[in-house]
């Protein structure tokens, strides 16, 4: 199944976001400066992908995302926008040695563990809603 990305780019709009098409399959949306998350439907290879441009962190088709340590919900793309939006999903970055390594969502329910943390890591939140 594909990403609805025109209803994502509705969406988008109604909820204040600025969003970019640079071809049919891509959908870019600013959620803050410096901070775009992408949704691209891979027609070849039949796949769909959601993740910040220029990062690591990715995620495949529907987002599950952990609230407790048995846990989980699963979300559709209207789902991760409406929730970043009224601030129950999260957008998490991690930093070492003051460069940005990676960005991902968190659901604002999951525990975040920091028993591995490196010497010069940062791990930041951030809440739109």
């Amino acid at each position: 199944m594909y990403y609805d990305l025109d209803s994502l780019e509705e969406l988008s709009a109604e909820l204040g976001f600025r969003t970019s098409r640079s071809s049919p399959n891509l959908l870019e949306i600013a959620l803050l400066e410096g901070v775009t998350l992408e949704f691209h439907n891979w027609r070849d290879a039949e796949d769909t992908m959601v993740g910040f441009s220029g990062g690591q962190w990715h995620s495949h088709g529907n987002l599950q995302l952990m609230t407790g340590d048995k846990t989980y919900v699963e979300l559709d793309e209207l789902d991760i926008l409406d929730g970043i939006k009224s601030g129950w999903l999260l957008i998490a970055e991690r930093y070492l040695n003051g460069n940005l390594k990676d960005r991902w969502l968190a659901h604002k329910d999951e525990k975040v563990d920091v028993a591995c943390i490196e010497p010069g890591e940062e791990v930041r939140i951030r809440r739109l809603g």
